[in-house]
């Protein structure tokens, strides 16, 4: 027994050494001296301390491990030669932003310069805070818990109270803007900005050489409130998709990521480099709660500045994820961003473990005649299954086929897709039933694209007054730039959802296996309807309900889809392979591939329209993703008279021998990936490495050169898989 006393004294004795030798280590900047005045320890995780001034709810957040600290405001403003507005905003947690009376520039306030009254208290994870600012009557509510991943901070819709809206009302918010921000090159790393697949921008001097900062909307242009100068040569930003952005710094290894998991269909992302407007590198959302916009006031052409009846419908809650250590990288934010939403349900019950490649066919288009129009057939439904025919012939098996214009009026003229209707054309109603029998004979996956958003009013003239208006009750519209339909429109999302619903159900009924859905899934919108101006938050609630329906009908493929519909999806298509080339980002990254790699099939954008097809096949390599294929039989000259005249390299000839080699080589890859995970990706010159969660490795050398890394030498334009024994 006394051999027992003792075993167990040791080890309580134990316990106890390494909890004292946790608390010891758990506030070693307190230790040090190293906090500024007036911060206090609120909460605690595994991996870090928080502390919080509660005056102005500045943050300082303290790895447990290194003692490193990541700051969310300014902490030697005195020193900064920059305007008191700014000196605000830099020195104060959340800022909000105001309208006064009929004025259309916002006001800002804030903690320093605005007479607010702050009452914090303490939850043992965090603090719940009253603010208040009693000379424009307006309080608000913020929270903010911390778990193991880091703190969420949200800001409840029915917390905000103005008290004189007429007068004063909130015009926007900025949840802790300054969050890791660096200043002037002093720190080593980088900021992430959701451009295209990411992209990162180095932390350093940049000389005042950029003029403006990345500015972009979650989810893509505001449709209802922008007006937008189209043009048939220029090419858009890629859109923001997935609503992450953040900052590391690798000299101290600290890095944040915010998410946006609440209040996307309001913010916009924006990043400063230092030199843009001050010298500080800082990455933040905007949530807009009111919107300022021209309102036309007559057929002269003359405007007068209004702003939105009513705030948004909006509850902010901002997720911060941190990382420390190894894992203080851009690929260790996305790891921990997967992770996070794999909690919260942004993957459905998507299949990864089989490999395939998408093949989408171009059936029919219109071209003006003597009489009037005429189809132009490009891909026949018999057609279709000659080439699928073939690719198996090949070795080509399990492919993801979409038909695109296979319906009465072609790609162009059947907007929206309204019915079951297959082209007589293409061979009917009979054709797309044996089309349909012959792809699941071979164990191909066939859908039908369906558009529910887009309308052409020459060919349903009588849904223009079921068309989308923006916020001043005018009809929008955008010019196509075709041959033959000159300018296209779009429903508004109650009608949107009465056709979806519809259609989707002659599809069933039919037993068409899958539908691909395009429009939908892109935009994001405020607008006009019923009298009344709608937000961007109702457009969403109405999408998610048709695309949530459809999934429980059949199989769902999502075209540039906005991550709040990604859990409907068996599929992710035309996802962007890289990002918009902006002049401060020093390069692109993966981003969006390790967030979502394992968790639902990507599948890029065409590869057969890619100016060079050999780095496009290094990256569906570096990033684990599939490529897709636009097909026709005939060839594309035909379709110069329609308004599909920018497809010019479609021709199945051309790529009969191109995509069997392409499949076979992925499929080879992801045979020995399967349903494993990126965990890590790290670049060296031209050199990349990706290590995955079954210990594959796969290195790639993107540029011209022989170069190495980790002792493997790679031929430029070469890749090599390394599996652990």
């Amino acid at each position: 027994m006394s051999g027992g006393r003792n075993t167990l004294a040791l080890v309580l004795a134990l316990l106890m050494a390494l909890n004292a030798a946790c608390l010891g280590c758990a506030a070693l900047a307190e230790e040090n001296g190293a906090l500024p005045e007036g911060y206090e320890r609120i909460a605690q995780n595994s991996r870090f301390n928080l502390y919080l001034k509660k005056d102005t709810l500045a943050l300082i957040v303290e790895s447990r491990q290194s003692g490193k600290l990541l700051y969310s405001t300014v902490q030697n403003p005195d020193e900064m030669k920059d305007n008191a507005t700014w000196k605000g905003f830099y020195q104060s947690g959340i800022v909000m932003e105001y309208l006064d009376g009929v004025k259309t520039i916002p006001l800002q306030a804030d903690f320093i310069n605005t007479k607010s009254q702050v009452d914090v208290t303490l939850t043992g994870d965090g603090y719940t805070a009253k603010v208040n600012y009693p000379d424009i009557s307006i309080s608000y509510e913020v929270t903010l818990k911390m778990d193991e991943r880091g703190f969420g901070v949200s800001i409840p819709r029915d917390k905000i109270v103005e008290g004189d809206a007429d007068t004063y009302a909130v015009a926007s918010f900025y949840v802790y803007p300054f969050m890791g921000y660096s200043y002037l090159g002093q720190d080593e790393g980088y900021m992430i900005i959701p451009d295209g697949q990411g992209a990162i921008i180095e932390l350093k001097d940049n000389e005042e050489r950029f003029a403006s900062p990345f500015d972009r909307a979650v989810y893509g242009a505001n449709i209802g409130v922008e007006t937008s100068v189209y043009s048939d040569w220029s090419v858009d930003a890629e859109q923001v998709l997935l609503p992450a952005f953040g900052m590391v710094h690798q000299d101290d290894q600290m890095a944040v990521l915010g998410f946006i998991e609440n209040g996307d269909a309001a913010a916009r992302i924006m990043a400063y480099p230092n030199g843009v407007r001050m010298k500080f590198d800082w990455v933040c959302a905007k949530y807009l709660y009111r919107l300022v916009y021209s309102q036309p006031t007559g057929p002269n052409s003359s405007t007068i500045s209004m702003r939105t009846e009513h705030a948004r419908n909006i509850d902010i809650q901002q997720q911060f994820l941190l990382e420390d250590g190894e894992s203080a990288s851009y690929a260790g934010l996305a790891c921990a961003l997967r992770d996070y939403m794999t909690e919260k349900g942004y993957f459905g019950e998507a299949d990864t473990t089989v490999f395939d490649i998408a093949v989408d066919f171009l059936g029919a288009e219109t071209e003006n005649y003597v009489l009037g129009k005429q189809s132009v057939p490009m891909t026949t439904f018999s057609q279709a299954e000659e080439i699928l025919n073939d690719l198996n012939a090949r070795g080509v098996s399990g492919i993801s086929v979409t038909c695109r214009g296979w319906q009465e009026g072609g790609l162009s003229g059947a907007l929206p897709t309204d019915a079951y209707a297959p082209a007589g054309s293409l061979g009917g109603k009979g054709g797309m039933q044996k089309l349909i029998a012959a792809a699941q004979a071979l164990g191909d996956r066939l859908s039908l694209e369906a558009d529910f958003l887009h309308l052409n009013t020459e060919t349903h003239p009588l849904l223009f007054y079921s068309s989308f208006k923006m916020i001043t009750s005018q009809t929008w519209s955008r010019p196509t730039f075709g041959k033959v339909y000159d300018t296209m429109y779009c429903l508004t999302p109650k009608k949107t959802l009465e056709i979806g619903r519809s259609t989707v159900g002659q599809l069933a009924a039919h037993q068409v296996p899958g539908v691909s859905l395009v429009g939908i899934s892109t935009l994001m919108s405020d607008y006009y309807e019923s009298n009344h101006y709608q937000d961007s938050s109702a457009m969403m609630a109405e999408y998610e309900t048709l695309v949530q329906e459809t999934a429980e009908q059949m199989e769902v493929s999502l075209s540039k889809a906005n991550c709040y519909l990604w859990r409907h999806a068996a599929a992710l298509k035309e996802m962007p392979i890289a990002g918009s080339d902006y002049s401060y980002v020093k390069r692109d990254i993966p981003f969006l591939a390790i967030a979502v790699s394992g968790k639902i099939p990507y599948y890029t954008e065409y590869a057969n329209f890619q100016a060079n097809t050999h780095r496009f096949f290094l990256h569906l390599v570096e990033q684990g993703t599939r490529p897709t294929f636009l097909l026709t039989m005939e060839d594309p000259i035909k379709l110069q008279n329609t308004n599909s005249n920018d497809v010019y390299s479609s021709r199945y000839e051309l790529y009969q021998e191109l995509i069997p080699q392409w499949y076979q080589e992925l499929k080879a890859l992801h045979g020995q990936l399967g349903s494993a995970e990126i965990m890590d990706h790290v670049f060296s010159g031209d050199m990349v490495r990706v290590s995955w969660s079954n210990g594959t490795k796969v290195y790639l050398n993107f540029g011209s050169r022989t170069a190495e890394m980790d002792g493997v030498a790679l031929d430029g334009g070469a890749y090599k898989v390394v599996t652990e024994p």
